[in-house]
């Protein structure tokens, strides 16, 4: 192995870093050379190398592979020194490195430190096979009171620890790029799993539970999630699980900015949740048999008993979380009511809030006005994508993973004046059940930006 004396600054290193200092000039290193001329100690003295503006017998140069900063007083120069173009070896008894200014286009580059060798490295002429290569690391100062030393490391792969280092970053990005494409394998499966119509969903708080951990909740995680219009990752029929009177409920995405702009008070960005199954209690859509609205209130659906159950017995069993994020729902509702009598069909609609727990409408569930009076019954209801095209999530079981139960919509059956609309248990809509039966319903509310 090389053995070099600690290398010395040339005087045109000197008045180049001096004028760097002042500011009057950029330092710019652009080569390293090695030569093979012999120096006697004379010529070895620290001002006889201090005069000294290019090497006694260059041979080759090269560029730097890789300029670092050492310490903020040092700068780290590594070269990768080969004898593939050389015909005749060697001994690199001398380097050097050569700076320029950056600042002046016109500016030749200038001899900014030399180092000789005590003993040198043997450089072979190349073979046509293998090349011989010689890591240089030379650590160059920017204070002139200091002395330059450089190291060498004869034998080496080119550049060993640069390609250590590259190849643990290409290990990384390979890594990267797994999980990407694992990623993506992911994506697809969903994608087709939601084509096929068969996506069950995935449990939000795992998902996201280490962006989740950032806020008090998984509640005010989704509220920050929409108020920002950020709904990447997030898929319909996607849920997060709550607990209502010992109940456990999974909140499922049912619609992402299903209502966008629409109403009469114009909506904002928005998630519509409804729940997998239904909660396990049943409840009468009306405490007798009608299903019309009253004088003070037109719209059957907001003087019904289901809608009493909805806003105070089941919202009362909510989360104080979820309470905190939810807002009201608001409908073009149907109207119902004539003082002469119970009408059978409906007449009219009008602009409702539903408040903050409500159930679909036939039209939000089936896409289709099958028992409702047509026109009135639809108003400006869409299907929730979570329904679309699939019986998946119109089944319902009573209470998590119970068996199937029939469960109450919003709407009135046409041509009846008893009978309310529901979702019977095999998932096709039902128009003949009467107001005063009990059935279930499913945990639907609304998270909007406001």
């Amino acid at each position: 192995m090389a053995d070099f004396n600690n290398a010395i600054m040339t005087t045109g290193g000197a008045a180049l870093l001096a004028a760097t200092t002042a500011g009057t000039a950029r330092l710019k290193f652009t080569k390293l050379v090695t030569g093979s001329g012999s120096y006697t100690d004379q010529e070895k003295t620290r001002g006889s190398l201090q005069a000294r503006t290019s090497l006694k017998a260059q041979k080759q140069e090269f560029p730097f592979s890789s300029i670092t900063m050492a310490s903020e007083t040092c700068v780290k120069l590594v070269a990768l020194v080969s004898n593939a173009t050389l015909s005749a070896g060697y001994y690199v008894n001398e380097v050097g490195i050569y700076a320029v200014d950056e600042l002046d286009e016109d500016a030749e580059p200038v001899l900014y430190s030399i180092a000789i060798a005590n003993v040198a490295d043997y450089l072979p002429p190349y073979n046509g096979l293998t090349p011989s290569t010689i890591t240089q690391e030379y650590f160059a100062t920017v204070d002139n009171a200091l002395e330059v030393t450089i190291q060498t490391k004869t034998g080496a792969v080119a550049l060993a620890e640069d390609l250590e280092a590259l190849g643990a970053e290409l290990e990384e990005m390979a890594q990267q790029n797994e999980n990407r494409f694992a990623a993506v394998d992911d994506a697809l499966e969903l994608i087709m799993q939601d084509n096929d119509r068969i996506y069950p969903g995935r449990d939000l708080t795992s998902v996201f539970a280490l962006e989740i951990a950032q806020y008090s909740d998984a509640w005010a995680w989704i509220k920050a999630r929409i108020k920002a219009h950020n709904f990447t990752g997030i898929h319909v029929a996607d849920y997060i699980p709550i607990t209502m009177n010992g109940q456990t409920v999974k909140m499922q995405v049912a619609g992402i900015d299903t209502y966008y702009r629409t109403t009469d008070q114009q909506l904002s960005h928005h998630i519509d949740f409804i729940s997998k199954d239904c909660f396990n209690q049943v409840t009468k859509w009306n405490t007798t048999n009608t299903n019309n609205g009253t004088a003070a209130e037109n719209a059957p659906y907001m003087v019904s008993n289901l809608h009493t159950f909805l806003t105070t017995t089941l919202y009362g069993y909510l989360p104080a979380a979820v309470k905190a994020v939810i807002s009201n729902k608001r409908m073009l509702m149907e109207y119902r009511y004539s003082a002469s009598g119970a009408l059978s069909n409906s007449t009219s609609w009008g602009w409702k809030d539903l408040g903050p727990l409500w159930v679909p409408t036939e039209y939000e569930v089936f896409g289709s006005c099958i028992w409702g009076t047509k026109g009135w019954s639809q108003g400006q209801a869409l299907q929730y994508p979570i329904f679309a095209n699939s019986y998946l999530h119109r089944i319902k079981g009573a209470g998590n993973g119970g068996g199937r139960c029939s469960w109450w919509l919003a709407s009135v059956t046409g041509g009846s004046s008893a009978n309310c609309v529901l979702v019977y248990d095999y998932g096709y809509s039902g128009g003949w059940g009467s107001a005063g039966n009990g059935l279930c319903v499913p945990v639907c509310f609304r998270i909007d930006e406001a």
